[in-house]
């Protein structure tokens, strides 16, 4: 999973620091210096063993939260290191002494329990948000699962009744459409197995759709697949341009009488990935278009789950009054 700095990152620092602050409240109505030192410090131990825990739950396990003993041991771990750590940059600001120094063992021992605790605590909040976080990924793939198992019987069926009749009309045509709709299948069932797959695969699994629709629909549909090959092992959710296509297709092209283009592009701008799907059909201004919103509405429930706040969906009509949808996500390799 990976979650913008804007959106969740921010939070835990700030949650970070509000707890910095309580502490340091507690200590100066213990009477121990005043509260602008003991916020210092408290800032510097805390969000330095908050930058410890994070950057090693980041390097140990980029994929999300792990069980919760690890998460543990790596808060004890920290404590150490923020607190020596963040007691020499406080003295540093400061202009005072390295505090540990000066301090009995038993008093080292009670404020690295407490930095310990306070990480402990910290932890388990942020740990418990990514196990749910997680689980919501989970439901939105099996409902995105279920999806797909509804659509794609009703495509095989009329595929399946299409070919019975080029069989006896055109055997070649009715052999290339079962060629692709094999690779089409085989396609879709790979992808199904996975939580990810690469550009190229998916480009694969929409130009097997495609063909199947090029000879069902003749001359009125015409498409364009274009995928720099420096992209092609870009990584994203499976299928998920399927549905965008398909609206394409069923509410745009098919209901006009000429048929028209559909287009797909990939390319990459800075870190994020751009997919644009358009096509030059009835647009927005026709009644037959009233569907469209369905697939999007998965496709950007899909990107929230799986991206967080990093991704984005975007929808506007091309300059032949069709529609294009935009599709913005972290690029990954």
């Amino acid at each position: 999973m990976r979650i913008s700095f804007d959106s969740y990152a921010m939070r835990r620092v700030l949650g970070t620091v509000v707890l910095c602050t309580l502490i340091a409240a507690a200590l100066t109505g213990l009477g121990n210096m005043s509260f602008r030192i003991n916020m210092v410090y408290s800032l510097c131990i805390g969000l330095l063993t908050h930058a410890t825990i994070d950057i090693s739950r980041h390097r140990l396990w980029p994929q999300g939260a792990p069980a919760l003993l690890p998460v543990i041991i790596v808060a004890l771990a920290a404590a150490p290191v923020g607190w020596f750590g963040g007691t020499l940059i406080a003295g540093l600001l400061l202009g005072f002494p390295w505090y540990p120094a000066s301090m009995s063992p038993n008093a080292i021992l009670g404020f690295l329990t407490l930095t310990a605790g306070a990480g402990l605590i910290g932890s388990f909040i942020f740990w418990s948000r990514e196990r749910l976080a997680q689980s919501e990924r989970g439901a939105a793939e099996a409902r995105l699962k279920l999806l797909q198992a509804q659509i794609e019987p009703h495509f095989l069926f009329n595929t399946l009744a299409n070919l019975n009749e080029l069989i006896a009309l055109d055997p070649k045509r009715a052999q290339a459409m079962l060629g692709n709709l094999d690779t089409y299948l085989r396609a879709t069932l790979a992808s199904t197995r996975n939580d990810s797959c690469t550009l190229a695969e998916e480009f694969k699994l929409l130009r097997g759709y495609l063909e199947i629709l090029a000879i069902r629909m003749g001359p009125r549909l015409a498409y364009a697949l274009d995928l720099p090959d420096a992209l092609e092992r870009a990584r994203l959710p499976p299928m998920l341009l399927q549905p965008l296509v398909e609206n394409a297709i069923k509410h745009g092209l098919e209901p006009n009488m000429d048929g028209g283009t559909l287009r797909v592009a990939a390319s990459a701008e800075g870190k994020q990935l751009v997919l644009v799907v358009e096509d030059s059909g009835l647009g927005f201004g026709a009644a037959s278009t009233s569907g469209t919103g369905v697939g999007l509405f998965h496709v950007k429930e899909r990107l929230a789950a799986v991206y967080g706040s990093a991704a984005a969906a975007e929808i506007g009509e091309t300059p032949g009054g069709g529609v294009r949808i935009t599709l913005r996500l972290p690029r990954q390799e």
